[in-house]
Order: structure tokens, then sequence, then C-alpha cells
């Protein structure tokens, strides 16, 4: 999903809707019996505007939480992943190439299922199925020295951090922000906005521009707690960056290279 597109959309119209009632509300009501309201007004939108901006305050910051807490499980993900394949190279062919191939399987369907299908609050089975399958191939494995013992309890470690993790991922990914505070905050902008109706400047055109600026900002507020709350529903969230890593990874470690110095996106 574009999120710029989304943002767009949803600032303007909720900009437009602000406008409308401030003209609405001009319309109906004279200036003279605006100005009465001013000094009542005034001590009640420093009450509401107060309140509001601290849940709105504390709700963005802990969205922002959220999103850095999705970063890090999917590059703790990524990091078990890519140890497993690293640390298969100790294991005969038979079991080394199934492995690696699960791992390439499964870094390719995280970057190409489970990122869309994140996106509308749904988890892939095919990266789930997967992972069993590395947990089953891991599991069978039947040590034959010392060193073989060794790196076998070493993949144990790893898939078990990278599948607790998945799951971490899958579960923080389909729960954002709850509905009830959706209600809240939208309902707390609505009052907010509507307080400053009870204001009248002479010159409409600059109160119009007034209540534009403030409009935008409290929309623009809400849309940061969708995109920080919703990791993975705009292309403005996390991105599957660790995983095209730790495919660069492989390749350059099958061929003996060093991974290409390019950036990757988180």
């Amino acid at each position: 999903m574009n999120g710029y597109l989304v943002g767009l959309l949803a600032v303007g119209l909720t900009t437009s809707l602000s406008v409308i009632g401030l003209h609405v509300v001009r319309k109906h009501v004279s200036l003279a019996t605006l100005l009465t309201y001013h000094e009542v007004a005034g001590y009640l939108l420093s009450v509401v505007g107060t309140l509001y901006a601290v849940l709105l305050g504390f709700v963005v910051v802990d969205a922002m939480q959220h999103m850095q807490d999705v970063r890090g499980l999917v590059s703790m993900e990524a990091t078990g992943l890519a140890n497993i394949y690293l640390c298969s190279e100790g294991m005969p062919d038979e079991t080394k190439t199934p492995l690696r191939k699960l791992c390439h399987r499964y870094a390719e369907e995280v970057i190409s299922d489970e990122w869309d299908t994140l996106s509308q609050g749904k988890y892939s089975q095919k990266t789930f199925h997967t992972a069993f399958e590395i947990w089953k191939q891991i599991a069978l494995i039947d040590p034959k020295t010392s060193r073989q013992q060794n790196i076998h309890e070493q993949l144990l470690d790893e898939v078990c951090l990278m599948t607790q993790n998945h799951r971490s991922r899958v579960i923080s990914a389909t729960h954002g922000v709850a509905p009830v505070m959706w209600v809240v905050l939208i309902t707390g902008g609505v009052f907010t906005m509507i307080f400053t109706y009870f204001f009248g400047m002479s010159n409409l055109r600059i109160q119009t521009v007034m209540t534009v600026l403030v409009s935008m900002t409290l929309s623009l507020n809400l849309y940061l707690v969708y995109v920080f709350g919703n990791p993975m529903a705009t292309d403005l969230g996390v991105k599957p960056g660790p995983f095209r890593l730790d495919l660069l990874i492989f390749d350059s470690f099958d061929k003996g290279d060093m991974p290409e110095g390019r950036p990757f996106t988180n």
C-alpha cells in the first residue's frame, strides 16, 4: 500500500471536512454571537486541547516503539536464519544441502509472500510451513562426531531464535493500535476541532487558514499513529531488508566472496 497516497488522502479529506464545518458554523452563527463565546471557549479549549495533546503524544511514542520492536524482531529472525545457513557448513552434504535450500526458500518466501500477507493482517502459510521443515530437518540430524554434535546444538539454538522471533513478529505485525484507542483518538480530534469553531475572526480567510493548519497537524499525528502502529501495512513501515541481505550472504558464502557493499532498507 502506498503510504504517501494514503496519508495525502487522509489528511486532505480531514482538512476539507474541517474547513466545511467552519464555513457551516459561520454561515449560521453571526460573528457577534461567536465573540461572546471567546472567554469560556478559550478556557475549555485549553483543557480539552491539553488532555488530547498528552494522550496523542503518548500514543505516538508507543506506536513508534512498536515499530522499533518489530524491526528488531525482523533483524534477529534474519540473523538466526543466516546462522543456520553458515553453521550447516560443518555438516555432511546430505544434511547441509537440503537445509540450505530450505533457508534460501524461507528468505525468498518472507520477501515475496509474507510481507504482502502481513500488510493485509494475515500470516503466510508458506513461511510457517518452511519454518516447520527447517525444524524437522535439524531435529532429525544424527550427529556422528563430537564436532557434529556441537554444530547440531548450535543449529537447535539458532532455529529456536529464528522461529521465536518469527512468531513474535507475526503477532506484533497483525496487532496494531486497539480499535477502542482509535475511537478515542478520532473522537478527541473531532471535539478539538469543534471547539475551534466557537471562535470568530472578522477575516474569514485568515481563520480558514488557521483551521487548515490545526486540522493538518492533528491528522498528520493520527497518520503517524497508523503508520507506526501498523508497521507492515504500508511501504513506509518495516521492510524485509535483513532477509535480502541473508540471500546475498548465502550466495557470497557459497562463492567464497565478500557480500557486495550496498545499502539495505529496513
